[in-house]
Protein backbone atom coordinates (compact mmCIF):
# COMPACT_ATOMS: atom_id res chain seq x y z
CA UNK A 1 0.00 0.00 0.00
CA UNK A 2 2.86 2.38 0.87
CA UNK A 3 4.59 1.80 -2.48
CA UNK A 4 1.27 2.25 -4.30
CA UNK A 5 0.60 5.51 -2.49
CA UNK A 6 4.14 6.69 -3.25
CA UNK A 7 3.70 5.85 -6.92
CA UNK A 8 0.43 7.75 -7.10
CA UNK A 9 1.90 10.68 -5.18
CA UNK A 10 4.64 10.99 -7.81
CA UNK A 11 2.00 11.97 -10.38
CA UNK A 12 0.54 15.47 -10.51
CA UNK A 13 -2.75 15.36 -8.53
CA UNK A 14 -4.79 16.49 -11.53
CA UNK A 15 -3.37 13.77 -13.76
CA UNK A 16 -3.80 11.09 -11.09
CA UNK A 17 -7.40 12.13 -10.48
CA UNK A 18 -8.15 12.10 -14.22
CA UNK A 19 -6.71 8.60 -14.56
CA UNK A 20 -8.67 7.43 -11.52
CA UNK A 21 -11.91 8.87 -12.89
CA UNK A 22 -11.28 7.29 -16.31
CA UNK A 23 -10.72 3.92 -14.66
CA UNK A 24 -13.96 4.30 -12.68
CA UNK A 25 -15.89 5.19 -15.84
CA UNK A 26 -14.49 2.17 -17.68
CA UNK A 27 -15.43 -0.10 -14.77
CA UNK A 28 -18.96 1.35 -14.78
CA UNK A 29 -19.36 0.91 -18.55
CA UNK A 30 -18.22 -2.72 -18.55
CA UNK A 31 -20.75 -3.56 -15.85
CA UNK A 32 -18.74 -3.74 -12.64
CA UNK A 33 -21.12 -3.39 -9.63
CA UNK A 34 -21.61 0.27 -8.69
CA UNK A 35 -20.38 -0.38 -5.13
CA UNK A 36 -16.99 -1.54 -6.41
CA UNK A 37 -16.79 1.37 -8.85
CA UNK A 38 -17.49 3.93 -6.14
CA UNK A 39 -15.18 2.21 -3.64
CA UNK A 40 -12.34 2.24 -6.17
CA UNK A 41 -12.77 5.95 -6.79
CA UNK A 42 -13.16 6.85 -3.09
CA UNK A 43 -10.10 4.88 -1.98
CA UNK A 44 -8.08 6.14 -4.94
CA UNK A 45 -9.00 9.72 -4.05
CA UNK A 46 -7.75 9.13 -0.51
CA UNK A 47 -4.39 7.99 -1.87
CA UNK A 48 -4.14 11.03 -4.16
CA UNK A 49 -5.33 13.60 -1.60
CA UNK A 50 -4.38 12.41 1.92
CA UNK A 51 -6.75 15.02 3.43
CA UNK A 52 -8.97 11.99 4.10
CA UNK A 53 -7.23 8.98 5.61
CA UNK A 54 -8.34 5.42 4.88
CA UNK A 55 -9.84 5.45 8.38
CA UNK A 56 -12.45 7.79 6.92
CA UNK A 57 -14.28 4.77 5.50
CA UNK A 58 -14.81 3.40 9.00
CA UNK A 59 -15.67 6.83 10.42
CA UNK A 60 -18.24 7.61 7.74
CA UNK A 61 -19.78 4.17 8.13
CA UNK A 62 -20.04 4.54 11.91
CA UNK A 63 -21.44 8.06 12.07
CA UNK A 64 -23.85 7.62 9.17
CA UNK A 65 -25.26 4.40 10.60
CA UNK A 66 -25.46 5.98 14.05
CA UNK A 67 -28.57 7.88 12.93
CA UNK A 68 -31.97 7.06 14.40
CA UNK A 69 -34.10 7.94 11.32
CA UNK A 70 -32.00 5.49 9.28
CA UNK A 71 -33.43 2.62 11.32
CA UNK A 72 -36.68 3.18 9.41
CA UNK A 73 -35.11 1.81 6.20
CA UNK A 74 -34.95 -1.91 7.15
CA UNK A 75 -38.30 -1.60 8.92
CA UNK A 76 -40.08 -0.21 5.85
CA UNK A 77 -38.44 -2.85 3.66
CA UNK A 78 -39.63 -5.52 6.10
CA UNK A 79 -43.21 -4.20 5.90
CA UNK A 80 -43.15 -4.57 2.12
CA UNK A 81 -41.59 -8.04 2.34
CA UNK A 82 -44.29 -9.18 4.78
CA UNK A 83 -47.04 -7.85 2.51
CA UNK A 84 -45.63 -9.88 -0.39
CA UNK A 85 -45.12 -13.04 1.68
CA UNK A 86 -48.62 -12.89 3.16
CA UNK A 87 -50.25 -12.71 -0.29
CA UNK A 88 -52.20 -9.59 0.65
CA UNK A 89 -51.63 -8.52 -2.96
CA UNK A 90 -54.77 -10.38 -4.05
CA UNK A 91 -56.98 -8.11 -1.95
CA UNK A 92 -55.15 -5.01 -3.18
CA UNK A 93 -55.65 -6.09 -6.80
CA UNK A 94 -59.37 -6.67 -6.15
CA UNK A 95 -59.68 -3.18 -4.71
CA UNK A 96 -57.76 -1.66 -7.63
CA UNK A 97 -60.01 -3.52 -10.08
CA UNK A 98 -63.13 -2.06 -8.48
CA UNK A 99 -61.64 1.44 -8.75
CA UNK A 100 -60.17 1.36 -12.27
CA UNK A 101 -61.58 -1.73 -13.99
CA UNK A 102 -64.34 0.22 -15.75
CA UNK A 103 -61.89 2.38 -17.74
CA UNK A 104 -60.66 1.51 -21.24
CA UNK A 105 -57.64 -0.70 -20.73
CA UNK A 106 -59.17 -1.96 -17.49
CA UNK A 107 -56.39 -4.36 -16.53
CA UNK A 108 -53.64 -1.89 -17.45
CA UNK A 109 -55.21 0.78 -15.26
CA UNK A 110 -55.84 -1.76 -12.51
CA UNK A 111 -52.11 -2.54 -12.60
CA UNK A 112 -51.29 1.17 -12.25
CA UNK A 113 -53.65 1.67 -9.29
CA UNK A 114 -52.21 -1.49 -7.71
CA UNK A 115 -48.74 0.01 -8.16
CA UNK A 116 -49.92 3.15 -6.36
CA UNK A 117 -51.24 1.15 -3.40
CA UNK A 118 -48.11 -1.03 -3.30
CA UNK A 119 -45.99 2.12 -3.31
CA UNK A 120 -47.78 3.31 -0.17
CA UNK A 121 -46.74 0.07 1.55
CA UNK A 122 -43.34 -0.95 0.19
CA UNK A 123 -41.72 2.46 -0.37
CA UNK A 124 -39.63 0.94 -3.16
CA UNK A 125 -39.80 1.15 -6.95
CA UNK A 126 -38.12 -2.24 -7.44
CA UNK A 127 -40.46 -4.06 -5.04
CA UNK A 128 -43.51 -2.37 -6.59
CA UNK A 129 -42.45 -3.15 -10.17
CA UNK A 130 -41.57 -6.77 -9.43
CA UNK A 131 -44.73 -7.46 -7.42
CA UNK A 132 -47.12 -5.88 -9.91
CA UNK A 133 -45.22 -7.40 -12.83
CA UNK A 134 -45.52 -10.92 -11.42
CA UNK A 135 -49.22 -10.38 -10.65
CA UNK A 136 -50.39 -8.82 -13.94
CA UNK A 137 -48.13 -9.88 -16.82
CA UNK A 138 -49.95 -13.12 -17.66
CA UNK A 139 -53.38 -11.57 -17.17
CA UNK A 140 -52.64 -8.68 -19.51
CA UNK A 141 -51.30 -11.04 -22.17
CA UNK A 142 -54.37 -13.28 -21.91
CA UNK A 143 -56.67 -10.29 -22.40
CA UNK A 144 -54.95 -9.36 -25.67
CA UNK A 145 -52.75 -6.48 -24.59
CA UNK A 146 -49.50 -6.00 -26.49
CA UNK A 147 -46.91 -7.59 -24.14
CA UNK A 148 -44.51 -4.71 -24.75
CA UNK A 149 -47.17 -2.14 -23.81
CA UNK A 150 -48.04 -4.15 -20.69
CA UNK A 151 -44.41 -4.31 -19.58
CA UNK A 152 -43.91 -0.59 -20.18
CA UNK A 153 -47.08 0.27 -18.25
CA UNK A 154 -46.03 -1.74 -15.20
CA UNK A 155 -42.50 -0.32 -15.35
CA UNK A 156 -43.94 3.20 -15.40
CA UNK A 157 -46.23 2.40 -12.48
CA UNK A 158 -43.20 1.29 -10.49
CA UNK A 159 -41.80 4.84 -10.56
CA UNK A 160 -44.42 5.75 -7.95
CA UNK A 161 -42.55 3.60 -5.42
CA UNK A 162 -40.13 6.35 -4.38
CA UNK A 163 -42.60 9.27 -4.51
CA UNK A 164 -45.80 8.11 -2.82
CA UNK A 165 -45.02 7.95 0.91
CA UNK A 166 -43.59 6.13 2.71
CA UNK A 167 -40.53 6.23 0.45
CA UNK A 168 -37.25 4.59 1.44
CA UNK A 169 -35.34 7.13 -0.68
CA UNK A 170 -37.09 10.04 1.06
CA UNK A 171 -35.84 8.59 4.35
CA UNK A 172 -32.28 8.39 3.02
CA UNK A 173 -32.56 11.89 1.53
CA UNK A 174 -33.81 13.36 4.79
CA UNK A 175 -31.10 11.66 6.84
CA UNK A 176 -28.32 12.63 4.43
CA UNK A 177 -29.30 16.28 3.98
CA UNK A 178 -30.77 16.94 7.43
CA UNK A 179 -34.38 17.44 6.34
CA UNK A 180 -37.53 16.26 8.10
CA UNK A 181 -38.48 12.83 6.76
CA UNK A 182 -42.10 13.42 7.81
CA UNK A 183 -42.24 16.70 5.84
CA UNK A 184 -40.74 14.99 2.80
CA UNK A 185 -43.42 12.30 3.04
CA UNK A 186 -46.18 14.93 3.15
CA UNK A 187 -44.63 16.87 0.27
CA UNK A 188 -44.57 13.69 -1.85
CA UNK A 189 -48.33 13.07 -1.67
CA UNK A 190 -49.53 15.53 -4.33
CA UNK A 191 -46.75 14.76 -6.86
CA UNK A 192 -47.43 11.04 -6.39
CA UNK A 193 -51.15 11.51 -7.01
CA UNK A 194 -50.53 13.61 -10.13
CA UNK A 195 -48.01 11.09 -11.46
CA UNK A 196 -50.50 8.25 -10.96
CA UNK A 197 -53.27 10.31 -12.57
CA UNK A 198 -51.08 11.12 -15.56
CA UNK A 199 -50.12 7.47 -16.02
CA UNK A 200 -53.78 6.40 -15.88
CA UNK A 201 -54.82 9.01 -18.46
CA UNK A 202 -51.99 7.92 -20.76
CA UNK A 203 -52.82 4.22 -20.43
CA UNK A 204 -56.52 4.96 -20.98
CA UNK A 205 -55.90 6.93 -24.17
CA UNK A 206 -53.55 4.33 -25.62
CA UNK A 207 -55.88 1.47 -24.66
CA UNK A 208 -58.89 3.24 -26.19
CA UNK A 209 -57.03 3.82 -29.46
CA UNK A 210 -55.86 0.21 -29.62
CA UNK A 211 -59.15 -1.24 -28.36
CA UNK A 212 -57.51 -2.85 -25.34
CA UNK A 213 -59.41 -4.01 -22.30
CA UNK A 214 -62.66 -5.78 -21.60
CA UNK A 215 -66.15 -4.41 -21.01
CA UNK A 216 -67.16 -6.83 -18.23
CA UNK A 217 -66.43 -4.30 -15.48
CA UNK A 218 -68.55 -1.37 -14.38
CA UNK A 219 -68.02 1.10 -11.58
CA UNK A 220 -70.05 0.32 -8.46
CA UNK A 221 -69.83 1.93 -5.05
CA UNK A 222 -70.99 -1.34 -3.52
CA UNK A 223 -68.18 -3.23 -5.26
CA UNK A 224 -65.63 -0.66 -4.07
CA UNK A 225 -66.82 -0.90 -0.47
CA UNK A 226 -66.73 -4.70 -0.56
CA UNK A 227 -63.21 -4.64 -1.97
CA UNK A 228 -62.12 -2.14 0.67
CA UNK A 229 -63.45 -4.43 3.38
CA UNK A 230 -61.57 -7.43 1.96
CA UNK A 231 -58.41 -5.31 1.70
CA UNK A 232 -58.90 -3.79 5.14
CA UNK A 233 -55.67 -5.19 6.56
CA UNK A 234 -53.54 -3.66 3.82
CA UNK A 235 -55.42 -0.34 3.95
CA UNK A 236 -55.16 -0.17 7.73
CA UNK A 237 -51.45 -0.92 7.40
CA UNK A 238 -51.13 2.22 5.25
CA UNK A 239 -53.15 4.20 7.81
CA UNK A 240 -50.89 2.97 10.61
CA UNK A 241 -47.74 3.69 8.59
CA UNK A 242 -48.66 7.20 7.54
CA UNK A 243 -51.21 8.26 10.12
CA UNK A 244 -48.79 8.20 13.03
CA UNK A 245 -46.16 10.07 11.02
CA UNK A 246 -48.46 12.79 9.68
CA UNK A 247 -50.10 13.40 13.05
CA UNK A 248 -46.73 13.56 14.76
CA UNK A 249 -47.55 10.71 17.15
CA UNK A 250 -44.73 8.49 15.88
CA UNK A 251 -41.42 8.80 14.12
CA UNK A 252 -41.12 6.93 10.79
CA UNK A 253 -39.19 4.15 12.56
CA UNK A 254 -41.86 3.78 15.24
CA UNK A 255 -44.68 3.80 12.67
CA UNK A 256 -42.97 1.07 10.64
CA UNK A 257 -42.47 -1.04 13.78
CA UNK A 258 -46.13 -0.72 14.73
CA UNK A 259 -47.18 -1.51 11.16
CA UNK A 260 -45.15 -4.73 11.22
CA UNK A 261 -46.82 -5.81 14.43
CA UNK A 262 -50.24 -4.80 13.11
CA UNK A 263 -50.07 -6.58 9.75
CA UNK A 264 -48.84 -9.86 11.27
CA UNK A 265 -51.44 -9.75 14.07
CA UNK A 266 -54.30 -8.81 11.73
CA UNK A 267 -53.48 -11.56 9.25
CA UNK A 268 -53.12 -14.10 12.05
CA UNK A 269 -56.49 -13.19 13.55
CA UNK A 270 -58.03 -13.32 10.06
CA UNK A 271 -56.89 -16.93 9.75
CA UNK A 272 -54.55 -16.26 6.82
CA UNK A 273 -51.40 -17.52 8.58
CA UNK A 274 -50.78 -21.27 8.85
CA UNK A 275 -47.12 -21.11 9.89
CA UNK A 276 -44.50 -18.47 10.51
CA UNK A 277 -42.02 -19.45 7.82
CA UNK A 278 -42.90 -16.20 6.04
CA UNK A 279 -41.19 -14.27 8.87
CA UNK A 280 -37.85 -15.93 8.18
CA UNK A 281 -38.13 -15.37 4.44
CA UNK A 282 -39.14 -11.72 4.91
CA UNK A 283 -36.26 -11.04 7.30
CA UNK A 284 -33.78 -12.72 4.95
CA UNK A 285 -34.98 -10.55 2.04
CA UNK A 286 -34.76 -7.44 4.22
CA UNK A 287 -31.19 -8.23 5.29
CA UNK A 288 -30.23 -8.83 1.65
CA UNK A 289 -31.68 -5.50 0.47
CA UNK A 290 -30.23 -3.53 3.37
CA UNK A 291 -26.87 -5.15 2.61
CA UNK A 292 -27.13 -3.68 -0.90
CA UNK A 293 -28.38 -0.22 0.07
CA UNK A 294 -26.18 0.74 3.03
CA UNK A 295 -22.71 0.09 1.49
CA UNK A 296 -23.68 2.10 -1.59
CA UNK A 297 -24.94 4.88 0.69
CA UNK A 298 -21.65 4.97 2.61
CA UNK A 299 -19.39 5.02 -0.46
CA UNK A 300 -21.60 7.67 -2.09
CA UNK A 301 -21.20 9.90 0.96
CA UNK A 302 -17.42 9.41 0.82
CA UNK A 303 -17.44 10.57 -2.79
CA UNK A 304 -19.60 13.55 -1.84
CA UNK A 305 -17.01 14.53 0.75
CA UNK A 306 -14.28 14.26 -1.85
CA UNK A 307 -16.20 16.38 -4.36
CA UNK A 308 -16.83 19.00 -1.66
CA UNK A 309 -13.08 19.12 -0.99
CA UNK A 310 -12.56 19.80 -4.70
CA UNK A 311 -15.27 22.53 -4.52
CA UNK A 312 -17.01 20.84 -7.44
CA UNK A 313 -20.38 21.97 -6.07
CA UNK A 314 -19.35 25.60 -6.49
CA UNK A 315 -17.92 24.93 -9.95
CA UNK A 316 -21.14 23.28 -11.18
CA UNK A 317 -23.48 25.83 -9.64
CA UNK A 318 -21.40 28.77 -10.90
CA UNK A 319 -21.31 27.28 -14.40
CA UNK A 320 -25.10 26.95 -14.46
CA UNK A 321 -25.69 30.37 -12.89
CA UNK A 322 -23.33 31.88 -15.49
CA UNK A 323 -26.10 31.32 -18.02
CA UNK A 324 -27.52 34.49 -16.43
CA UNK A 325 -31.13 33.70 -17.27
CA UNK A 326 -33.70 31.98 -15.00
CA UNK A 327 -35.13 30.18 -18.02
CA UNK A 328 -31.74 28.86 -19.19
CA UNK A 329 -30.75 27.94 -15.63
CA UNK A 330 -34.01 26.03 -15.24
CA UNK A 331 -33.56 24.20 -18.55
CA UNK A 332 -29.97 23.29 -17.63
CA UNK A 333 -31.07 21.91 -14.26
CA UNK A 334 -33.86 19.83 -15.81
CA UNK A 335 -31.53 18.41 -18.47
CA UNK A 336 -28.82 17.50 -15.95
CA UNK A 337 -31.37 15.92 -13.58
CA UNK A 338 -32.89 13.75 -16.31
CA UNK A 339 -29.47 12.74 -17.64
CA UNK A 340 -28.06 11.85 -14.22
CA UNK A 341 -31.19 9.86 -13.38
CA UNK A 342 -30.83 7.87 -16.59
CA UNK A 343 -27.18 7.01 -15.87
CA UNK A 344 -26.78 6.62 -12.11
CA UNK A 345 -28.54 4.38 -9.62
CA UNK A 346 -30.94 6.12 -7.24
CA UNK A 347 -28.83 6.46 -4.11
CA UNK A 348 -25.59 7.61 -5.79
CA UNK A 349 -27.58 10.03 -7.96
CA UNK A 350 -29.39 11.43 -4.93
CA UNK A 351 -26.26 11.91 -2.83
CA UNK A 352 -23.90 13.11 -5.57
CA UNK A 353 -26.02 15.12 -7.99
CA UNK A 354 -28.65 16.74 -5.77
CA UNK A 355 -26.19 18.83 -3.69
CA UNK A 356 -24.23 19.83 -6.81
CA UNK A 357 -27.34 21.36 -8.38
CA UNK A 358 -28.93 22.64 -5.16
CA UNK A 359 -27.37 26.17 -5.12
CA UNK A 360 -28.64 26.87 -8.64
CA UNK A 361 -32.08 25.53 -7.70
CA UNK A 362 -32.20 27.67 -4.56
CA UNK A 363 -31.35 30.73 -6.67
CA UNK A 364 -34.63 30.14 -8.52
CA UNK A 365 -36.59 30.30 -5.27
CA UNK A 366 -37.03 26.57 -4.75
CA UNK A 367 -36.97 25.59 -1.07
CA UNK A 368 -34.67 22.79 0.17
CA UNK A 369 -37.73 20.64 0.95
CA UNK A 370 -39.29 21.08 -2.49
CA UNK A 371 -35.91 20.60 -4.15
CA UNK A 372 -35.75 17.17 -2.53
CA UNK A 373 -39.19 16.27 -3.91
CA UNK A 374 -38.42 17.64 -7.38
CA UNK A 375 -35.12 15.80 -7.55
CA UNK A 376 -36.81 12.56 -6.47
CA UNK A 377 -39.33 12.91 -9.31
CA UNK A 378 -36.47 13.19 -11.78
CA UNK A 379 -34.79 10.23 -10.10
CA UNK A 380 -38.01 8.22 -10.49
CA UNK A 381 -38.17 9.06 -14.20
CA UNK A 382 -34.69 7.57 -14.52
CA UNK A 383 -36.19 4.17 -13.71
CA UNK A 384 -37.77 4.08 -17.19
CA UNK A 385 -34.98 5.90 -19.03
CA UNK A 386 -32.05 4.07 -20.70
CA UNK A 387 -29.28 3.22 -20.10
CA UNK A 388 -29.98 2.72 -16.37
CA UNK A 389 -33.77 2.23 -16.35
CA UNK A 390 -33.95 -0.26 -13.46
CA UNK A 391 -37.70 -0.84 -13.87
CA UNK A 392 -37.16 -1.63 -17.54
CA UNK A 393 -34.60 -4.27 -16.61
CA UNK A 394 -36.94 -5.77 -14.01
CA UNK A 395 -39.80 -6.08 -16.51
CA UNK A 396 -37.44 -7.39 -19.18
CA UNK A 397 -36.34 -10.18 -16.83
CA UNK A 398 -39.96 -11.03 -15.94
CA UNK A 399 -41.30 -11.01 -19.51
CA UNK A 400 -38.19 -11.92 -21.57
CA UNK A 401 -38.93 -8.90 -23.77
CA UNK A 402 -35.99 -6.87 -25.07
CA UNK A 403 -35.12 -3.98 -22.75
CA UNK A 404 -35.03 -1.41 -25.56
CA UNK A 405 -38.49 -2.40 -26.84
CA UNK A 406 -39.95 -1.77 -23.39
CA UNK A 407 -38.09 1.55 -23.20
CA UNK A 408 -39.63 2.70 -26.50
CA UNK A 409 -43.12 1.70 -25.37
CA UNK A 410 -42.58 3.61 -22.11
CA UNK A 411 -41.86 6.88 -23.93
CA UNK A 412 -45.46 8.25 -23.60
CA UNK A 413 -45.22 7.65 -19.85
CA UNK A 414 -41.82 9.37 -19.82
CA UNK A 415 -43.44 12.44 -21.41
CA UNK A 416 -46.28 12.66 -18.88
CA UNK A 417 -43.97 12.11 -15.89
CA UNK A 418 -41.58 14.74 -17.21
CA UNK A 419 -44.55 17.11 -17.49
CA UNK A 420 -45.25 16.60 -13.78
CA UNK A 421 -41.57 17.27 -13.05
CA UNK A 422 -41.63 20.52 -15.05
CA UNK A 423 -44.88 21.59 -13.34
CA UNK A 424 -43.42 21.38 -9.86
CA UNK A 425 -40.06 22.76 -10.99
CA UNK A 426 -41.60 25.87 -12.57
CA UNK A 427 -44.36 26.27 -9.98
CA UNK A 428 -43.04 24.74 -6.73
CA UNK A 429 -45.68 26.61 -4.73
CA UNK A 430 -48.34 24.49 -6.42
CA UNK A 431 -47.48 21.83 -3.87
CA UNK A 432 -49.30 23.42 -0.95
CA UNK A 433 -48.58 20.28 1.12
CA UNK A 434 -44.91 21.29 1.12
CA UNK A 435 -45.66 24.73 2.56
CA UNK A 436 -43.72 25.52 5.67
Amino acid sequence: MISLQAGIASLPPGVALSVLTLVAVILFVIGVPILLVFSTWAIGFTLIFPVFSLRNLALVSYYQLWTFPLTAVPLFILVGALINQLQIARDIISLSRSLAGWLPGSSANTALVTAGVFSAITGSNAATTASVGEAFTDELNEEGYDPVFSAATIAAGGTLGIIIPPSVLFILYGVTFNLSVSELFVAGILPGILMLGGLIVTATVISHRRDYGVSDYSFSITSVLRSMFRARNSLLTIVVLLGGIFTGLFTPSESASIAILFVVTAEFLSGHIDDFEFVTESVQLTIYLVGIIIPVLITSIMIQQSLSFLSLQDVVSNAILALDSPVLVGIALLVVMLLSGSILASIPNMILTAPLLAPAAFSLGISPLMWGVIFMISDAIGFITPPYGLNLYIMSSITDIDYIKIARAAFPYFIVLTSVLVLFFVFPDVNVLAAG
